[in-house]
């Protein structure tokens, strides 16, 4: 933990007051003063001179869980102001494991969120079983970042029912040992359990998590209350509303009321989904009015652009099996199976099902081409794939086959978000007093965009050039409302007794830059990242972690203890 006298900046300070002028005294890692032309006493110096200073920020939907033993840099975060990550979304964590259990979780998380399983299986130590062993292992190590982790609602039905777990509902004696495994990691320091009612594991099971029984749901609400202190975020059903309201009120049933605040992530903002949407935010002010401490998620990032990868990233093909399956194999295997007429006759009966798939087949024609390195595709470059589809007729699937087939399996075809972005639409639910700055989803999918950035956009697009919100109310967004939310009792606020977690920027400096690929994964592997974002430090218990535009070699961050006592 660090000392640190930072300057001549204005203070934000996490509660959406207005900005102050004033300097902020670190001592061993915990903020001492704030205040105006405070003494130099022997620490280093940070100058803020025309910038704010604010607390650290909160991204509260990541999965690093894995990425984080390899890259304890937790690449772009610190550039984007992020002091703190909540890992352990989506039901999946990486504690607490049965003996030998780890090669199962590793590849769940790897299969629901994207992730070359080979780094996770090799690089993360898999040292431990409970998860004070968990927090301890990571604590060693050390991080740019802190972490703040859930544990899954998978996890926690594997511990107990092995295998079992993907098959029924826990027994009164199982359910009696989920409870006391939950209130073991809560005492450990987990934040909360987090579920899922929609993944599905690499063999095409429902993750354990969704076999859970309304009496087990019940159980796990109860346990959290009695703990005094944690939260449940789920995934809902979000494809359909009726799907979302049934998964909202499941959770609140669960929940009982005001005992156990619960969110859910993510909440679309999309044109095509303003019905539902509205719909749901409805609801959810249904359930808040009548107690519940409910949270939706809200990324300013909805209109995204995602990437069509046949490069051992299967997700997106789920429900698509001949497809996932080229996607999984070897450049030699994919290419004959490209080739070959009986995987065309099952891809093409794949296209034509009517199962669930993230991959949006059927607006395959609103692809945009970019760079291909076959020269005698180049034509197309910059097209919608519309133009590539009627230059080749053809059943879709044979054609995007063959494009890949003569791309070597990069066929650079990416579906813009723009389409259906609706930035006032976005605007209302950010500035909702009932949502979350959330759903980032960074760390995962790393093939397919990266996620990281949330706050700089949020600061540059919906405060600086749309005025949507003030710069201390999205700042409270980031920080003490997250905070507040998710339990971190410690951060989110620039106030004596509260950790020395900053982020210091001009508002003006600020950029929100397209995404970039690179190869760092061990083994090779791509991923993308997002550059810098023009932030001039930000500052882990007091410790500079990145600095004008440069990460550090700094690894201040830990794992937060859910039961650290609040600032006095």
């Amino acid at each position: 933990m660090g000392d640190l006298l930072v300057r001549g900046g204005h203070v934000i300070d996490g509660t959406g007051a207005p900005p102050v002028r004033a300097d902020v005294r670190i001592r061993n890692g915990v903020i001492t003063e704030v205040g105006p032309s405070l003494d130099r006493q022997g620490e280093p110096e940070l100058d803020a001179g025309g910038a704010s200073v604010a607390p650290g920020f909160i991204d509260i939907h990541t999965h690093y869980d894995g990425s984080i033993w390899w890259d304890p840099s937790v690449d772009p975060m610190p550039l984007h102001g992020v002091t703190t990550v909540v890992t352990g979304n989506c039901a999946i964590s990486l504690a607490p494991l049965n003996p030998g259990g780890q090669d199962a979780i590793a590849d769940m998380f790897c299969y629901i969120e994207d992730l070359p399983l080979g780094p996770v299986s090799s690089e993360v130590p898999w040292s431990w079983r409970d998860w004070r062993e968990y927090r301890a292992a990571f604590n060693a190590r050390g991080a740019s970042c802190n972490v703040a982790p859930l544990v899954g609602h998978s996890n926690l039905r594997m511990a107990v029912l092995g295998d079992e777990s993907f098959a029924r509902a826990a027994s009164e004696e199982e359910r009696a040992q989920l409870v006391a495994l939950i209130l073991e990691c809560i005492d450990a320091g987990a934040f909360g359990v987090s579920l899922s009612f929609v993944d599905l594991d690499s063999k095409g099971r429902r993750v354990p998590s969704r076999l859970a029984s309304p009496d087990e749901l019940r159980d796990l609400g109860d346990a959290i209350a009695g703990a005094g202190r944690g939260l449940v975020q789920y995934v809902p059903r979000f494809m359909k509303t009726d799907g979302y309201l049934k998964d909202i009120d499941r959770v609140a049933a669960a929940c009982g009321g005001p005992a156990v605040p619960h969110t859910y992530a993510p909440l679309l903002t999309g044109r095509k989904s303003h019905a539902m949407t509205d719909a749901v935010m409805a609801h959810t002010r249904e359930v808040r009015a009548a107690g519940g401490r409910v949270w939706p998620q809200v990324s300013p990032r909805s209109g995204f652009d995602t990437r069509v990868v046949f490069d051992g990233s299967t997700a997106p093909y789920a429900g698509m099996p001949a497809w996932a399956a080229m996607a999984a194999a070897s450049g030699g295997e994919k290419r004959a199976m490209l080739a070959d007429p009986a995987w065309r006759e099952r891809a093409r009966a794949d296209w034509e099902s009517t199962a669930f798939t993230l991959f949006a087949k059927h607006a395959l024609e609103t692809f945009v081409v970019s760079e291909v390195a076959n020269p005698a595709l180049r034509q197309f470059e910059g097209q919608p794939f519309r133009a590539v589809m009627d230059a080749r007729p053809g059943h879709p699937a044979d054609v995007l086959a063959q494009w890949v087939l003569e791309t070597d399996a990069e066929p650079n075809l990416v579906r813009p978000g723009s389409a259906d972005e609706d930035p006032d639409y976005m605007a209302e639910l950010l500035a909702d007093e009932s949502t979350l700055v959330g759903a980032s989803d960074a760390g995962a999918h790393v093939l397919l965009f990266c996620g990281a950035g949330d706050t700089t956009l949020l600061l540059t697009r919906h405060v600086r050039e749309r005025s949507d919100l003030t710069l201390e109310a999205a700042v409270h967004k980031l920080t003490g409302q997250a905070a507040s939310a998710f339990g971190i009792r410690d951060r989110g606020v620039v106030a004596p007794g509260y950790a020395g977690d900053l982020t210091v920027f001009a508002l003006d400096e600020l950029a929100y830059r397209r995404e970039a690929i690179v190869a760092d994964i061990p083994g090779g592997a791509k991923r993308f990242t997002r550059p810098a974002g023009g932030y001039r430090a930000t500052v882990v218990a007091g410790t500079v972690t990145h600095e004008d535009g440069r990460a550090t070699d700094a690894r201040p961050g830990r794992m937060l203890h859910s039961g650290a006592p609040s600032p006095t």
